[in-house]
């Protein structure tokens, strides 16, 4: 099992995007590159605030763009700790799991986060394909119904500018900005939403391996309570046990050590995307609710903005709560563990791992919000 063949694309991304290896000229361009939609849009918020329908849609896309960068000023400013922890998770964290004999197990939770990586660039990629068309799409049935004027020029994303960049060649231009700034904050919220869902998944599948260790150790006992009248048999046994059980022990330590790493690095990012994803659904559900359904394109639009929003949600609350499962499942697999068959002096170690396991491991938004499926529900 090679890491480079379940991180390759977040490898990537985060590259072009200057997170790893870290290169701040790079990560404070990209987000400069979303000034050219936001300031319009901004502009477009204030000359009609009396309308609600554009405020709304504005707003929506605004919060998106506002939330990819935060999340990109958060992980710049803090990209030295981001660094250490991606580090960590490619090299020393992964090598902690090859080298026990259960390793097998994370290779699911691998390929899961891989897939999860492709699902979200295909959602991203799609969702920017049908903002970036529909205008395009409405230019071309105007001039095929002889309908089309001066006023027929539209953007992807709803901005104001002056009357002079709705004609050639600043109508291009300005069109093409938009491309380029949307693009650039979905690779951002690709980067950084994808590394978080990879750590935790990936995770997941460190917790399962131990379980599935600690359940070897288990097997152990039972022999050595077997082999108990074969005194050379059974003190093998009964050594192997104790250096199997530090090892696990070991290994525990190191996953908590890292879901600690993940929730001071990951709980601002968690924060600011529960608040905005909420802004986004409810704005949406005012949207609908007050304009119906009845205009195709805008319908479109509303549906895009809410999977999005959602998707952006559950990408963090469905890993979350597997760690929250897979962590507290450690505790059970080492109190059905009988150690009571083997003569090892192991008590004080054993009751500790159990009490450190009974409190799950989990990931937070701002240390007070933690994300699991109940909670999503909710939102």
């Amino acid at each position: 099992m090679d890491i480079e063949d379940y991180i390759s694309i977040n490898k990537k991304v985060l590259q072009i995007v200057g997170f790893y290896p870290t290169n701040k000229v790079r990560s404070f361009f990209c987000i400069s590159c979303m000034f050219p939609i936001i300031i319009p849009q901004m502009i477009q918020i204030y000359q009609d605030w009396n309308d609600l329908s554009i405020v709304l849609e504005v707003s929506s896309v605004l919060f998106m763009i506002l939330l990819g960068m935060s999340k990109a000023l958060v992980c710049t400013v803090n990209s030295s700790n981001v660094e250490i922890l991606i580090n960590f998770l490619l090299t020393d964290f992964w090598q902690s799991a090859i080298n026990n004999l259960f390793y097998g197990n994370l290779e699911k939770y691998a390929i899961q986060a891989k897939n999860i990586t492709k699902g979200y660039l295909f959602l991203i990629f799609n969702v920017l394909l049908v903002f970036f068309t529909l205008p395009l799409i409405d230019i071309f049935i105007l001039e095929y119904k002889g309908m089309l004027g001066n006023d027929s020029n539209h953007f992807p994303f709803m901005a104001l500018y002056p009357d002079s960049f709705y004609k050639f060649p600043l109508y291009e231009i300005a069109y093409i900005s938009q491309i380029i700034a949307t693009s650039i904050c979905g690779l951002l919220l690709l980067a950084i939403d994808t590394l978080i869902a990879t750590a935790v998944i990936h995770t997941c599948g460190h917790f399962v391996t131990l379980q599935k260790s600690l359940n070897n150790l288990n097997k152990s006992c039972n022999l050595a309570y077997q082999l108990r009248y074969q005194q050379e048999s059974s003190k093998k046994i009964i050594k192997n046990i104790k250096y199997q059980l530090m090892r696990n022990i070991k290994y525990h330590h190191i996953i908590l050590r890292f879901c600690e790493i993940m929730e001071k690095n990951f709980s601002l990012i968690l924060f600011l995307q529960t608040m905005s994803s909420s802004l986004i659904i409810c704005l949406v559900g005012i949207q609908v609710s007050t304009s119906g359904l009845t205009d195709g394109t805008k319908s479109m639009k509303y549906f895009s903005y809410l999977i999005m929003a959602l998707s952006q949600l559950l990408l963090f609350c469905f890993p979350g709560d597997q760690l929250i499962y897979q962590s507290s499942m450690v505790s059970k697999t080492v109190y059905s563990i009988e150690w009571y068959q083997t003569s090892v002096p192991i008590k004080s170690e054993v009751c500790m791992m159990i009490l450190r396991s009974q409190k799950p491991s989990y990931i937070t938004a701002g240390k007070f919000y933690v994300m699991h499926l109940e909670n999503f529900n909710a939102v």
